[in-house]
């Protein structure tokens, strides 16, 4: 007989805590789905601020199709600034300019291009040299962002949408 009261009272505790979870979960869900929800629009807002700061959404947003290579003619040689051990090193770089064909200055840049080589090449030249070697290597997404931010301030902000470069390091 005691056995089939324990049994009994093992079932009520076990039908209770499982209405309790039942009752807990009804309450508790809609209000996780909800916070779900608002930590996904704060977190959206957020991609977009650090994407229209950076200034990086400008290439995202243009087709390939759009988008005409402009290649250096020549390597571009940069004494790096002198590493930790103290030796000097030498980068020679190629470098190539994605430009933008829908900016409306477009036509009148894209035939002073060739013209302007130089100047690209200074401001390259001024970009690598503030790099140690190891730097240069470790850094080199933020070196192509860096030129292609003072090529926007030369060309205009949506003439130059990317900036490749092809180090060797000696």
């Amino acid at each position: 007989m005691k056995k089939s009261i324990l049994t009994l009272l093992t079932l009520v505790l076990v039908l209770a805590n499982l209405v309790m979870t039942v009752i807990i979960m009804t309450s508790l869900v809609p209000e996780v789905n909800q916070a779900n929800a608002l930590i996904a629009k704060v977190s959206e807002a957020i991609d977009l601020d650090v994407e229209s700061a950076s200034g990086t959404s400008g290439k995202a947003n243009i087709p390939l199709t759009d988008i005409q290579n402009f290649n250096l003619t020549n390597k571009i040689a940069v004494n790096l600034k002198t590493s930790e051990d103290g030796t000097d090193h030498i980068a020679s770089v190629s470098v190539s300019l994605q430009l933008n064909k829908n900016n409306e200055n477009f036509a009148a840049l894209e035939t002073e291009m060739a013209d302007r080589e130089n100047l690209i090449a200074s401001e390259v030249v001024q970009v690598l040299s503030n790099y140690t070697i190891e730097e240069a290597k470790a850094n080199q997404e933020e070196i192509q962002q860096a030129i292609k931010d003072r090529l926007a301030g030369i060309f205009g902000n949506d003439f130059v949408v990317g900036v490749s470069i092809t180090p060797t390091y000696q």
